[in-house]
């Protein structure tokens, strides 16, 4: 099978999240599997740290083509004209490659593939923002994003869905989308996560790992720790990550008096990740919006519960008082009280640590890969 992908990103985008390590994962093991995969993606400049060489630094932009994980990666403009260049080259694209099937990976503003090609598509929506947006992006962009989720059921009305979690699909059912027209794939958990041995004396900190945005609620996180460290100044906030709202938490942590009880990490590698992930007595879970949480299952892998909002997605990644404990989304002292819980009933946590790994053990990248590809395959012959 021949497989065009659309998406705003590629995992070594800068700003890569969720979104492209869920297409990564599911289509190199495709390629795996013999089949071709092309993504047509955006551009983006080099930091210093990708510039090698002197003639690496002459183009400071991605390359145009290249081949990562087996997957054909085609770029081309900002993530503002890719609605548009979707328009424009993928046509081309479609002559050159000849794909069985279009993959929209809507994750921002629709692509409108349907007005593109008549080719077979599968739509894929990890999350729908809904009114969280508002809490992220500035009003006029916050606006076109919620107007574009409200136009999908009209541009998409005869395609095919798939999403990551049964509240993923309530939503788009809500949204107007025919219920047998959306299937539930879950994400997978890397074999490297399960294989750590779960740590059974626990270091004194929580961790909190994603990009600082504020939908992921790193606001959140940082008031529940200030409630929370009142009764334990000697347990510790790790803050894994990087983003647009770093520098101010930092400068809000200072504020509060909080330093040298808040630690901020930067970008961490694989392996840093799995022993922080590990040795943390609890993993803080704070987004207003998920379409499941990768990190949620991760640190289920590496034997270690989580206390996350309660909102679609991590409410069904997390197992409430089974895998983790949840709590009510943009409340800290909810948060706070929750991690009072998970810190001072050592045998309630260690219950939930081996559930957590046993939950996490029961997902697999290899089975959402073959469910993805049976499902294409299933919309090629119906079309």
């Amino acid at each position: 099978m021949r497989i065009l992908v659309l998406n705003y990103r590629d995992r070594t985008h800068p700003l890569a999240g969720g979104a492209e390590v869920h297409l990564h994962r599911i289509f190199s093991k495709l390629v795996e599997l013999g089949h071709s995969v092309m993504l047509f993606t955006t551009n983006y400049k080099k930091n210093n740290s990708q510039l090698s060489t002197l003639n690496s630094q002459l183009n400071k932009h991605a390359p145009q083509r290249e081949t990562i994980d087996g997957i054909e990666v085609v770029r081309c403009g900002s993530d503002l004209l890719f609605p548009l260049n979707c328009i424009l080259k993928v046509p081309k694209l479609i002559e050159e490659f000849k794909p069985d099937i279009i993959y929209e990976d809507l994750n921002k503003l629709p692509l409108f593939s349907p007005f593109i090609t008549k080719k077979p598509k599968l739509i894929q929506i990890l999350h729908l923002w809904k009114s969280s947006i508002f809490k992220e992006a500035s009003f006029p962009v916050a606006l076109g994003v919620w107007l574009g989720e409200k136009i999908i059921p009209l541009v998409y009305k005869n395609c095919y869905f798939a999403t990551i979690s049964p509240s993923g699909k309530k939503e788009l059912s809500e949204l107007g989308i025919a219920k047998e027209r959306i299937s539930v794939i879950y994400c997978g958990t890397k074999s490297e996560y399960l294989e750590t041995e779960k740590v059974r004396c626990k270091s004194l900190y929580f961790l909190w790992l994603g990009r600082f945005r504020k939908y992921k609620g790193v606001w959140v996180a940082l008031e529940a720790f200030k409630i929370f460290s009142k009764k334990h100044p000697d347990v510790k906030l790790l803050f894994a990550g990087s983003g647009h709202e770093e520098d101010r938490v930092k400068a809000k942590a200072k504020k509060w008096g909080l330093e040298g009880r808040v630690e901020f990490l930067g970008m961490v590698s694989e392996e840093k990740k799995m022993e922080l992930m590990g040795k943390a007595m609890g993993l803080l879970q704070t987004s207003y919006k998920e379409g499941w949480g990768l990190t949620v299952i991760e640190a289920a892998a590496c034997g270690t519960a989580s206390v996350a909002s309660n909102v679609s997605g991590l409410c069904d990644s997390v197992k409430d008082s089974e895998t983790g404990l949840l709590f009510k989304a943009g409340d800290p002292a909810d948060c706070a009280q929750k991690m009072e819980i998970l810190y001072k009933n050592e045998t309630l946590r260690t219950t939930m640590e081996t559930a957590a790994k046993t939950h996490a053990s029961s997902f697999s990248w290899e089975t959402a890969a073959k469910e993805t590809l049976f499902l294409m395959q299933n919309i090629i012959m119906e079309n």
